[in-house]
């Protein structure tokens, strides 16, 4: 077997340690993180990764990742990947930079606590970048993920806690609500105007809540300018996967492309 350990910073170029012990390549990536983490502690028990393999049911090379990868090329992982683990809450796009020079283009959405299954039909050995969303150290915690195009492609905002303006004003098209709380989205800053309740999918589990389009959004789409946890208007819109039966623990999301 041979083991490649990669230890890198943000746009950095990877550090390969390699340890020869026989024929078969297993690649590991780990990155430093790139948003904050919910819990001081250095303790990585809770934190989201992802194990992708470039064969079907979890077989031939594996690339883990801890941190969004702009681009797998470096990795030698693009267009490879054909089955994955999910611990968190994980975005696999076709193109470099989470789709961001090509918005017309495929990605897939998945969460799941060590969930593990093969990519959907129509995006294997498409994968070129890949992101998280949430909190890096629990994919549970409340926050909210908006993004400045459908399918949570290219730039992205999130946050933690109350936000009376955003950086990107009346920008996000799509949205992820995390956690087990509402948000409550405002076209106005500091929480004024036409407002709507967001939610996860779950609030009992804290399974996450994926607004994939503008249509989700309703009027809200290209209007959000503040948003505050909790739901404090009499206005809700439920997201896609909320569960109409059953609650399932993990649920995915793929969008074609053109």
């Amino acid at each position: 077997t041979t083991e490649i350990y990669t230890l890198s910073l943000h746009d950095a170029l990877p550090i390969l340690a390699v340890c020869l012990v026989g024929g078969v390549l297993s690649k590991d990536l780990y990155q430093t993180k790139q948003k904050p983490r919910i819990n001081s502690e250095k303790s990585s028990a809770g934190d989201q990764y992802l194990d992708c393999y470039d064969y079907s049911n979890n077989g031939g090379d594996r690339l883990r990742a801890i941190d969004y990868i702009d681009s797998l090329t470096g990795y030698n992982f693009n267009d490879r990947i054909t089955s994955c683990c999910f611990t968190g809450i994980w975005l696999l796009y076709s193109d470099e930079n989470y789709n961001s020079n090509n918005i017309g283009a495929s990605n897939w959405w998945q969460f799941g606590d060590n969930y593990c299954t093969n990519v959907p039909s129509g995006f294997d050995n498409m994968a070129s970048s890949l992101r998280y969303t949430g909190a890096p150290d629990a994919w549970t915690a409340d926050t909210l993920n908006l993004y400045l195009n459908e399918f949570f492609q290219g730039g992205e905002e999130y946050t933690y806690a109350d936000i009376p303006q955003m950086n990107y004003n009346d920008q996000a098209r799509s949205i992820i609500v995390t956690g087990r709380s509402a948000w409550t989205l405002y076209e106005g800053s500091n929480y004024n105007g036409n407002c709507k309740c967001v939610w996860p999918s779950d609030t009992n589990n804290g399974y996450p809540g994926f607004y994939s389009t503008e249509n989700s959004l309703g009027f809200l789409s290209r209007t959000i300018s503040s948003a505050r946890r909790g739901c404090f208007c009499g206005s809700s819109k439920l997201p896609e996967n909320h569960p109409t039966k059953t609650t399932k623990a993990a649920t995915s999301g793929f969008h074609k492309g053109n």
